[in-house]
């Protein structure tokens, strides 16, 4: 039965306020951005810096060209695509501190130079195409040069790391300087070795991960001596501490 003339009037009940997810949004945003860069990726490697273009990128990833240029200039894409062939992420921290490369550096000591080889080389397997479109491209284009150069000390700074973790392991080799051992690494995980034996000479991965293993063990790894080298607390600026002579090289 109706309750007619009471007077009561049903109560406005507040609106709901549905709560703003931001992190569907940034994922969503992280995934688009990721399909972007792997078909910057794509187009650098087969088409090259010059040829590329922020058309040809979005058309591969299925986006707006808008998309694309949100995404950074041709010159910033180029330095994103090689980092994500390279070490399978992008990143500008440190790699030692990632997977899978935390792991190999922490790997126990009678496997620790196969352990570092065979990510060093499946890094370079995946990254080759893209440094030597990188090179190339840094030659004939001026606007590149200071990317590559950061790149450059990332990449040092990213050895000095690893060395320190080798020394506070223990296990890096004595009498050398911490600099040397650095740049013996950045020859070791860079792409020189892997285009001279691999693509020129026609060696297998297996071979190269073989002679990496044997250069570790040869030029950089050792039993450490208690005190011989201290690393300072500058992480990646490396150095010696204070009042702790520098060995000789």
């Amino acid at each position: 039965m109706e309750n007619r003339g009471s007077g009561l009037q049903p109560r406005n009940r507040p609106a709901i306020r549905r709560r703003y997810d931001g992190s569907r949004r940034a994922a969503a945003a992280a995934a688009t951005r990721h399909r972007i860069v792997e078909a910057a990726a794509a187009c650098f490697d087969e088409l090259g810096y010059r040829r590329t273009t922020l058309v040809a990128v979005a058309e591969r990833a299925g986006v707006s060209v808008e998309s694309v240029s949100a995404a950074g200039p041709k010159r910033e894409l180029m330095i994103a695509a090689f980092s994500l062939s390279f070490a399978g992420e992008e990143t500008e921290g440190s790699l030692s501190t990632r997977e899978p490369w935390a792991s190999a550096l922490r790997a126990p000591r009678e496997r620790l130079a196969d352990a570092l080889a065979e990510v060093i080389v499946t890094g370079q397997a995946r990254g080759i195409g893209l440094w030597r479109t990188l090179v190339a491209a840094v030659r004939d284009e001026p606007e590149l040069e200071p990317h590559y150069a950061a790149l450059a000390g990332r990449r040092r700074a990213d050895n000095l790391v690893a060395v320190e973790v080798l020394h506070e392991r223990g296990v890096l080799r004595q009498g050398v300087p911490v600099e040397e051992h650095a740049d013996t690494v950045a020859l070791l995980t860079g792409f020189d070795p892997y285009q001279l034996y691999v693509r020129d000479f026609g060696w297998t991965e297996t071979a190269l991960r073989a002679w990496t293993s044997r250069m570790f063990e040869t030029l950089v790894l050792g039993e450490a001596v208690a005190g011989t080298v201290r690393i300072s607390g500058g992480g990646a600026r490396g150095g010696y501490s204070e009042g702790h002579e520098r060995p000789a090289g």
